[in-house]
């Protein structure tokens, strides 16, 4: 169904989003968070973590060459 995600979709996944991170789980995958999960990880993610992976991606790529505008 057209535009399912920009209505109920985030509401939608708000909600899995918390179960998950309650349940003690992450909403990143494999290969880090994507685009589209950047928001939920800044409101979910502690502080901390979230420094942790600023710093990470500032020492492997001071230039911020790699992935211009990315977390990690």
């Amino acid at each position: 169904m057209p535009g399912w995600n920009e209505g109920e979709g985030h509401e939608i996944e708000r909600f899995i989003d918390d179960l998950v991170t309650q349940a003690g789980g992450s909403i990143s995958a494999e290969h880090g968070i994507g685009q589209m999960k950047r928001g939920e990880l800044e409101r979910l993610a502690g502080p901390g973590d979230l420094a942790a992976l600023r710093a990470i991606k500032q020492a492997l790529d001071p230039a911020g060459i790699m992935n211009p505008g990315k977390l990690l």
